[in-house]
């Protein structure tokens, strides 16, 4: 049963307003209203900041049922909110009411903030908004993913603890007993999800002794990752699904990949990779017998997301990934339903799994579709872009009845959405997974 997005939301926004709730409830006061809307900005701000730590997307119980695209963009635009009433936070008190107190107010600013007992805040939001404009400008940055991703974890970190320090220290409310518990349970949840995501996890996975089987070219720049545990099925996943793969039993050193095997074929695991930068572009030198830790299952793409009488997979380039598992997942479970398959590439040597595809259109009810942006000279497969009228197409069955599984750069899953919706397919018949925004 999945979670609908805005149980999430509510149960969010409840766990951010619970401070306000506690302090009005335990400790009524009868203060200047701009006085305590900045102090009430900043409990809703360090509840925010605690749960954070929990909407990483790395919690297969949250991300698996909402969708991992949504987890990480609720993530995203939370943070925005949450530094946005840290900037409110100090400076909703000092709004000027008259005239005369408008030029007072740069200097109490001043002031207020060159404050010893100010300290800890002002250097815990200092480095929140450096964690929140780093995430949001990354890809502009000259930093290898690996090391922002440290500095965004590592960075958060000391703002949770800066921010602990400042409640309990300069906080008016947070030294009632009811608000203390609160924020000793929160700051509890927080801390354990972390501990357990990038420490208890990892060791456990790694026990799993995972290793590499085979590590094999597909096409120049794609290769396909084969690997399993030293004993046992060791994980589990649906069809469509993705794992972190890390080559060292350290945290934050691991990259998401989509699974294209079949659960058919545990143990083994096979990973779809295409060299995109220094991690994946090094996956050569993973030779068979070379130790790697796996994390999964993780995301929401995948039969499991829906049902339908029909199945609609679309592909474009390396998002024949989790689609190939899927397919796979269809062609060992003898499924019946009419299934399409629409796959675009750059040219014949990046259209990887041909042959196989073929083949299992002649077992199963399965019609395919190749597309090229680069058709070589006697090609008879359709020739790219993908347009409204081949998705259409495309269709194996009623539109309202059609499970569509899309996966690609993110500008062909919109389009292609956009056309779906055009023809008649229900939009919670559409699953797909982004999982970059900015």
């Amino acid at each position: 049963m999945g979670i609908h997005p805005a149980a999430l939301l509510v149960l969010y926004g409840g766990v951010a307003l619970a401070p306000l709730a506690i302090a009005a409830l335990t400790d009524p006061r009868e203060n200047d209203f701009l006085a305590e809307l900045g102090i009430g900005l900043g409990l809703m701000a360090y509840a925010m900041l605690l749960m954070q730590l929990v909407s990483s997307g790395r919690f297969e119980q949250l991300s698996g049922r909402v969708g991992i695209d949504r987890m990480m963009r609720f993530h995203q635009l939370t943070a925005r909110l949450l530094a946005v009433l840290v900037i409110l936070h100090p400076l909703a008190p000092r709004i000027p009411t008259s005239m005369d107190m408008l030029s007072m107010t740069p200097q109490a600013v001043a002031i207020m903030f060159g404050a010893p007992h100010m300290r800890s805040g002002v250097v815990a939001g200092a480095i929140l908004l450096t964690v929140v404009l780093m995430a949001i400008f990354r890809h502009h940055l000259p930093l290898r993913y690996e090391a922002w991703r440290a500095t965004h974890v590592l960075g958060a970190l000391v703002v949770a603890a800066g921010g602990a320090h400042h409640t309990f220290t300069v906080g008016s409310y947070s030294g009632q007993s009811a608000l203390f518990w609160f924020w000793c349970a929160l700051l509890v949840v927080a801390i354990t999800s972390f501990l357990f995501v990038y420490f208890v996890r990892p060791w456990l996975l790694w026990r799993m002794g995972y290793r590499v089987v085979a590590n094999r070219v597909l096409a120049p720049g794609i290769r396909e990752l084969t690997i399993e545990p030293g004993s046992g099925r060791g994980i589990r996943f649906e069809p469509g699904q993705f794992a972190w793969l890390n080559t060292w039993p350290l945290p934050l050193l691991d990259h998401p990949f989509s699974i294209c095997s079949a659960p058919a074929e545990l143990p083994r695991v096979r990973m779809l990779i295409k060299a995109r930068g220094d991690f994946s572009a090094n996956l050569e030198r993973l030779v068979p017998g070379t130790p790697v830790r796996l994390d999964a299952p993780h995301g929401h793409f995948g039969l499991h997301a829906g049902r339908g009488d029909s199945v609609y997979l679309i592909a474009g380039g390396i998002g024949i990934s989790p689609v190939m598992g899927v397919l796979r997942h269809l062609h060992a479970t003898r499924d019946r339903r009419p299934i399409s398959l629409l796959y675009g590439a750059r040219n014949r040597e990046q259209l990887v799994y041909a042959d196989e595809i073929s083949a299992i259109a002649a077992e199963i009810n399965l019609e395919t579709r190749f597309f090229l942006d680069e058709p070589p000279p006697g090609w008879s497969g359709g020739v790219g872009p993908i347009t409204e009228q081949s998705v259409r197409a495309g269709l194996p069955g009623a539109p309202q009845s059609c499970l569509c599984l899309i996966c690609g750069p993110t500008p062909l899953m919109l389009t292609v959405e956009r056309y779906l919706l055009a023809a008649g397919v229900p939009s919670r018949q559409i699953v797909y997974e982004r999982f970059e925004y900015d």
